[in-house]
């Protein structure tokens, strides 16, 4: 996988190697990677879409995180 052969640890770092890289340090993907892309974008923005409507009103997200991670008010 591109992402483990360029040594990065999530999605975001490979995304920052591609778009910093220079023409001479480009690389090739086949089609088994570029499926594998099109799958994890096709997670991420399903997950994005499910976070939304959940998040949409009172609590806020911070709130919930808060309220998750046991902090009090005050």
């Amino acid at each position: 996988m591109l992402k483990l052969r360029l040594g990065c640890r999530t999605w975001v770092e490979l995304l920052e190697k591609l778009v910093e890289s220079t023409p001479r340090e480009i690389v090739a993907l086949g089609d088994e990677d570029l499926e594998k892309i099109k799958v994890g974008v096709k997670g991420f923005l399903e997950l994005s879409e499910i976070v939304s409507d959940r998040w949409r009103g009172p609590p806020s997200v911070l709130e919930g995180f808060r309220e998750a991670r046991g902090h009090e008010d005050g």
